[in-house]
């Protein structure tokens, strides 16, 4: 089988090339801008489509009209109009919503997609890029240090805090991997305990602390106290950014070994079809219908987005597909309030968040235990507990199917 895998580095820049990187992020995020806001307008004015075609064939007449957009490199901005058209693609098949305009300081990048543009010495550690020249990127040492494959495919470069960041992204071929013989299990995410599976582990995923929540208010009170465009805006900025890249590290470093754990151990790995969005919409309502506990419904908001269920999620699908196991969705709806014994479905089966009580059984243990396990016979289908499923759901199948078999797909697995 042939995957796509990312590796990413931080770089070692001077403060010439930090200035290259940013300035060719801005121009991207300029032409995204401008040519999202063409779209927008043809199509609203007349109906009419523009193609990524007609959009790239006017770049050197916008080169002669801005020809400070001659600073970045051609090829990364032709790789930003061909990610709005492939962003356009993901909207039109209900992949994704409707493209947004990026805003500064958010998520700068900028990518190489040809690999006779770059090149990547790996015993010196060095990548050179064009118009930035030769930078050196860190990496382990000895048998520690990690080994680029032959093919490489694209170079993303892109800013996390105060640091710059290199993704490669190669081409890996490698044997099918054999199924994994290891037990069915089901797993459970929530706010308190983050992946509760249905053999009773609790893998910890560190989210923000209050201490941590005290601090981020503190400096994003600090930065809206500064002038708009100012020097000392710009430095409580980074301080921001600087401590918001330290959280974000930290969460994706948890999120990789749980989800590696459950990918090679497990012959299937059973969640919930969580809808996140949905989840963490906003209680406010209208002038006319305003909402209620909205600083509760805020903080609940937090609490999700602080564990990271999508992004446990996204790693659980494409790391079963790489270690021979199976990644199978079900619906979420009465695992908490269904006794794991006896099928009874009730809410007053969970007196509080960490208890479960069934009121028929008496069955007694931790709720997200008990949820676990639920999830885990919806997964299995089991025949005498999923007749219990079945029932307690009013005769709705839970499973939902979203790799019940290792599907044949296009070769490669996104990680950009």
């Amino acid at each position: 089988m042939i995957i796509l895998k990312g590796h990413r580095f931080r770089l070692d820049l001077d403060e010439v090339q930090a200035s290259f990187c940013s300035r060719t992020a801005g121009i991207c995020r300029f032409l995204w801008n401008l040519a999202l806001e063409q779209r927008s307008m043809a199509w609203a004015q007349g109906r009419h489509s523009v193609t990524y075609q007609a959009q790239a064939g006017e770049l050197g007449e916008l080169k002669t009209e801005c020809p400070w957009l001659a600073e970045a490199p051609y090829h990364c901005l032709q790789q930003t109009l061909r990610d709005l058209d492939q962003a356009f693609q993901n909207f039109f098949a209900g992949r994704a919503g409707y493209p947004k305009f990026r805003k500064k300081f958010q998520r700068d990048s900028f990518r190489f997609p040809d690999p006779k543009q770059f090149q990547v010495n790996q015993d010196d550690r060095r990548i050179k890029l064009p118009k930035l020249g030769s930078v050196s990127y860190r990496n382990g040492k000895g048998r520690h240090a990690l080994r680029l494959p032959a093919k490489l495919k694209s170079i993303t470069v892109s800013r996390e805090g105060k640091n710059w960041f290199a993704a490669v992204l190669a081409e890996v071929e490698r044997e099918i991997p054999k199924a994994v013989r290891g037990p069915a299990i089901g797993v459970d995410l929530g706010v308190a305990q983050a992946i509760t599976t249905s053999n009773g582990d609790v893998l910890a995923i560190p989210g923000m602390t209050k201490a941590e929540a005290h601090r981020k208010a503190r400096l994003q009170r600090s930065m809206a106290r500064k002038q708009k465009g100012s020097r000392n805006r710009y430095k409580a900025r980074r301080q921001l950014a600087e401590f918001q890249a330290r959280i974000a590290r930290r969460r994706r470093d948890a999120i990789h070994k749980a989800t590696t754990h459950l990918a090679k151990n497990h012959g299937r790995v059973v969640v919930e079809d969580l809808r996140v969005k949905n989840m963490t919409g906003s209680a406010k309502g209208t002038l006319e219908a305003p909402g209620r506990n909205v600083r509760a419904k805020a903080g609940l908001n937090r609490a999700i987005l602080n564990v990271g269920f999508g992004e446990i999620r996204r790693q659980l699908d494409y790391k079963c597909r790489w270690y021979g196991s199976e990644f199978l969705t079900v619906n979420p709806a009465f695992t908490s309030q269904r006794c794991s014994g006896c099928g009874h479905t009730e809410p007053g089966n969970r007196p509080s968040q960490a208890v479960f009580h069934c009121l028929k059984c008496g069955r007694h243990e931790n709720a997200d235990h008990n949820a676990a396990k639920n999830i885990l016979v919806a997964g299995v289908g089991h025949p005498a507990a999923g007749l219990a499923v079945a029932e307690a759901c009013g005769g709705k199948a839970l499973a939902t199917r979203r790799s019940r078999k290792l599907e044949a797909r296009a070769p490669g697995i996104p990680f950009l």
